[in-house]
């Protein structure tokens, strides 16, 4: 009985199991038909919800998002499920079923819940951009840039604008009411967003502070990419303006998910530096200048507070104060607000004093005026770039440097002594140079040709603070004696007393002033020091860089002798300089500059000199240099021996000896020597080179007027013979020269094409002065192998027999002038062209031959006494002018004149200085066109009446890079006024 009853009850329950195993199936089939149900509703509403997102500016409710999710998962569990009820055995089956169940359930809620009676989607949150508090914009080129951003803002091809300026010049200020107009004048379409970057460099860091702006979180948390996209979709939706202010690194908009082009979406940047605008590709740039003097004042006492009232004894030194703040609208309000209810003269006095030597503690000065400042400095992030800029701060407040100065400077001290080769170290120097002015802790200034470096004021104050009590500097203070002892104190390892009125430096005493540190002492420009105490150098043994340049001291102490630690020995322009003490026992000197010093005698000891790198006798009045020095020093990489005295000349043998050298000017006394070197250069030498050859007896005037570029390859030949059909033998040609110089060439030169070898050089200038015979410079008649491919800038200095530029009589069957006319890269590519003095001159050239000036940029003529007209139109060809086809090609008229069938021009006419040609009547008959003229100097020519030239005008208030910008007209005694071919108003030239 129990056996039976247990069999029964195994058939029972293998029948449940059974049944369990059939009712899996079809639970499973069930729910494989509510997930499909699912799918499709899910589908359905995120098609509805991404149109609500990108076109109707909606944001999906939470709970829908959370539907999503939930779904999402149960589509996970059922997909795990699927391989257990494919493998499970039976006893499974029955816990699968419930499994099957509570799914089933799920997804039934789930399928419940999607219905959403309420919607999926709510108005966005408020994402509007609110008006940014600012300060008052003051000056008129802060107007003048907000309005330019803004019309720029409305062309299509402007996708991002940089405003770039040094800090605390006012480039937040001004985006600040760019980012307020764009608000007060964009539709409800547009959308204006603010971002700071400030130190920020990471993307994923950046697109979520774009992101924030929305409101919205990004999904992704790591993926740059998949970010990108997602902001990319954001900012499509609408036209949009994004602001990054204050940007140190740069950003590839595409990686970041910025859309620019998209909808208008485009990007306006603030940076302190120029490199990181053009890095960002910024369509236009924009530079924020500090304020002219009369702005500043207006802001400084503005700032001050109202109801502020100067006595005039006050007001003079309160000008003085707001003058130091440079026109930087932060200093000029940190300034004038920490000077608020002063009234006293004594309180302005010691501000005065305070900001001059970099003292002033005034409430903020530190942290916001010389903090904001201080942070480009740190950003250089380079110690060599921080050093050179440190340097600079030695220089007197506002002192210009010349451009082409600095980085010999930098070199001469040695600031990149880690680089071997020189010009290696030039080109640091360069780099460096150019690195601080795009960071705008240098600023570059000058006008046309001559380009200064200066420090902005309080740029320089903040490095003087950098550098500390381990330096002093007192530059430019007026001072007429030394500091006083106690200023001196042990520590210091710099001075610097540049531009003084300093007289002497008396006798000290050892014990009190000695300064175990002292390795700089700087004391170029004190014009009026005459004398130097030999007792004076006993204080400060450890002397490693002494410059006295631009001094009137006539003789050393003997005791600089024993400064046996100085590398950098510097007198330049030591005019009373004449005699030296013995420098045997310097022998760590890397530099000696006796440029353009009195010296008349060699330093005795200068043989010692093993390791000297650098020695510049340039332009000085040394006699000569005894044989057998130079092969001593065989470490000279820069030797300049080019002195006021033709009798300094070198042999070619002693220079040949020198394997480092890299620069090199010198004179040679002979042809046979100079040849001989010349020939030394063509297998070897050094790469930069100026070489002089001066004919015995004979001496030429300096005529040369600054403004074209100088070149590392010169060669200049004073009354030699060039032909070889004189009386001497030629000198040769370096075959690589970049400036050929010839005066007073023994050989009548007919044209520059007949010295040999000089159409296969690749010669950029050439200077010509002094040579009889030569009526024209090159003949157009000549085929195109007598062309120099690569001349620029051409000089003609009193050439007395000189009529014209160019040979113009064209034989009548001339086949090639056309060719020849129109081959710009030939001779004719010339960009820069100076007459002075050439007395025989009527014309420049006609006007037929005016296209063989197609490239020229600069044109200067002075005193041409018989000079009349400079492009020469005869009646003839003013008659013809017109005929023919309109494309510029030639034609022959019956009078064999060669005229243009289009109006004449200048394109690329950057500078016309023309000055005292007495004789002058007009430019030209005809109009000449010169849309690119910026440049227009017309000095002491009495019978000019009228200018022909056609110039591009200023247009509303942004003048082009190449409009008319400076017009300079000097009108003598009974000269009549000069008047333009068309009206030039008032109001063009008030500036």
């Amino acid at each position: 009985m129990d056996q039976l009853i247990e069999m029964v009850g195994t058939g029972i329950g293998l029948a449940q199991m059974v049944g369990s195993f059939t009712n899996v199936r079809g639970k499973m089939d069930n729910l494989h038909q509510k997930l499909e149900r699912l799918t499709g509703r899910e589908s359905d509403i995120l098609t509805e919800v991404e149109y609500a997102e990108s076109r109707l500016g909606q944001k999906r409710k939470r709970e829908v998002g959370d539907w999503q999710i939930n779904v999402q998962r149960l589509k996970g569990d059922i997909s795990g499920l699927e391989p257990r009820v494919a493998e499970g055995g039976v006893r499974q089956r029955v816990s699968l079923v419930n499994q099957i169940n509570q799914l089933t359930t799920k997804a039934e809620e789930l399928i419940e819940q999607g219905g959403f009676s309420g919607g999926l989607t709510h108005a966005e949150e408020d994402t509007r951009a609110y008006e940014l508090v600012t300060k008052e914009l003051v000056g008129e080129a802060f107007g003048q840039n907000l309005n330019k951003v803004l019309s720029r803002l409305m062309e299509d091809d402007v996708l991002t604008i940089g405003i770039y300026g040094m800090g605390g010049v006012g480039k937040t200020t001004l985006v600040t009411h760019i980012h307020n107009r764009l608000l007060e004048e964009a539709s409800t379409s547009r959308k204006v967003f603010w971002v700071t970057v400030s130190q920020e460099r990471d993307v994923l860091k950046l697109q979520q502070m774009i992101s924030e702006c929305f409101n919205h979180a990004l999904r992704e948390k790591e993926d740059k990419i998949k970010r990108a996209a997602e902001l990319s979709h954001l900012l499509k939706r609408e036209s949009t303006v994004i602001i990054l202010d204050d940007l140190w690194h740069t950003y590839d908009p595409q990686e970041v998910g910025i859309p620019l082009g998209v909808n208008a979406c485009k990007l306006i940047l603030t940076t302190r530096s120029l490199e990181i605008c053009q890095q960002m590709q910024c369509n236009k740039l924009i530079k924020l200048e500090s304020l002219p003097e009369n702005e500043a004042w207006q802001l400084f006492v503005k700032n001050l507070g109202r109801g502020v009232v100067f006595t005039p004894e006050v007001e003079t030194v309160a000008k003085s104060v707001a003058k130091e703040c440079a026109g930087l609208p932060l200093g000029i309000v940190v300034v004038s607000g920490s000077m608020r209810g002063k009234e006293k003269i004594h309180e302005w006095r010691s501000a005065l004093e305070e900001l001059k030597e970099a003292k002033f503690e005034g409430e903020g000065m530190q942290d916001k005026v010389f903090g904001v400042l201080k942070f480009s400095f740190i950003r250089l992030n380079d110690p060599v770039v921080q050093r050179c800029f440190l340097h600079l701060a030695l220089y007197p407040e506002d002192f210009k440097i010349l451009t082409e100065d600095l980085p010999r400077n930098l070199v001469y001290l040695d600031f990149f002594s880690d680089l071997k080769s020189l010009e290696a170290q030039y080109d640091r120097g360069h780099t460096i140079v150019n690195k601080l002015v795009n960071v705008c802790l240098l600023e570059r200034s000058g006008e046309s040709e001559i380009e200064f470096l200066k420090m902005h004021d309080l740029v320089r104050d903040m490095a003087i603070k950098t550098m500390g009590s381990r330096c002093m500097v007192k530059s430019g203070l007026g001072l007429r004696t030394l500091p006083a002892q106690e200023e001196w104190v042990k520590d210091l390892e710099k001075v610097s007393l540049i531009g003084n009125l300093i007289k002497e430096i008396p006798a000290t005493r050892q014990q009190s002033w000695a300064l175990p540190r002292l390795l700089e002492l700087h004391m170029s420009r004190n014009h009026l020091l005459r004398s130097i105490d030999g007792s004076f150098f006993s204080c400060i043994p450890t002397l490693q860089v002494l410059d006295l340049s631009m001094t009137r001291i006539s003789m050393l102490p003997s005791s600089i002798s024993n400064l046996v630690n100085l590398t950098h020995l510097l007198l330049r322009s030591c005019l009373s300089l004449q005699r030296m003490p013995s420098l045997a026992k310097l022998k760590a000197l890397r530099t000696l500059d006796l440029y353009d010093s009195g010296i008349e005698e060699v330093p005795e000891g200068l043989r010692e000199l093993v390791n000297l790198r650098c020695l510049d006798f340039g332009e000085s009045g040394l006699k000569q240099l005894p044989p057998g020095i130079l092969p001593e020093l065989s470490n000279l990489q820069t030797l300049y021996l080019k002195g006021r005295l033709d009798s300094l000349t070198v042999q070619a043998r002693e220079i040949m000896s020198l394997s480092k050298l890299e620069k090199l000017s010198c004179k040679f006394g002979d042809v046979q020597s100079y040849d001989s070197y010349v020939e030394h250069l063509q297998v070897g030498g050094p790469k930069e080179w100026e070489l002089e050859l001066v004919d015995e007896g004979t001496w030429y005037e300096n005529l040369s007027i600054p403004g074209f570029p100088i070149f590392s390859r010169t060669a200049r030949l004073h009354g030699c013979c060039i032909k070889g059909d004189g009386p001497k033998p030629p000198a040769m040609l370096p075959k690589d020269v970049q400036h050929l110089e010839i005066r007073g060439a023994v050989d009548r030169l007919k044209s520059l094409t007949d010295i040999p070898s000089i159409t296969n050089s690749k010669l950029t200038r050439c200077t010509l002065g002094e040579i009889h015979g030569m009526e024209y410079v090159v003949s157009v008649s000549q085929s195109s192998s007598s062309s120099l491919p690569s001349l620029e800038f051409l000089e003609l200095f009193k050439m007395m027999d000189l009529r014209v530029l160019a040979e113009e009589e064209l034989p009548a069957a001339t086949p090639a002038v056309p060719g020849v006319l129109h081959e710009g890269n030939k001779f004719w590519g010339l960009k820069g062209l100076k007459i002075k003095g050439c007395k025989k001159m009527r014309r420049l050239l006609t006007h037929v031959l005016l296209p063989l000036l197609a490239n020229l940029e600069k044109l200067l003529i002075v005193g041409c006494d018989q000079m009349e007209e400079v492009i020469e139109m005869t009646e003839v060809d003013i008659e013809c002018q017109g005929e023919g086809e309109t494309s510029g090609s030639y034609t022959r008229s019956e009078a064999n004149h060669v005229h243009l069938a289009s109006p004449p021009s200048l394109n690329k006419m950057k500078t016309l200085r023309l000055w005292r040609l007495p004789a002058l009547k007009s430019i030209c008959r005809a109009t000449i066109s010169c849309p690119s003229l910026q440049r227009v100097s017309l000095i002491n020519c009495p019978k000019l009446a009228c200018t022909s030239l056609l110039v591009q005008l200023p247009r509303d208030g942004e003048p082009p890079s190449n409009c008319l910008q400076e017009l300079k007209i000097q009108i003598g005694e009974g000269e009549s006024a000069v008047m333009w071919n068309h009206p030039l108003s008032k109001s063009l030239l008030d500036p």
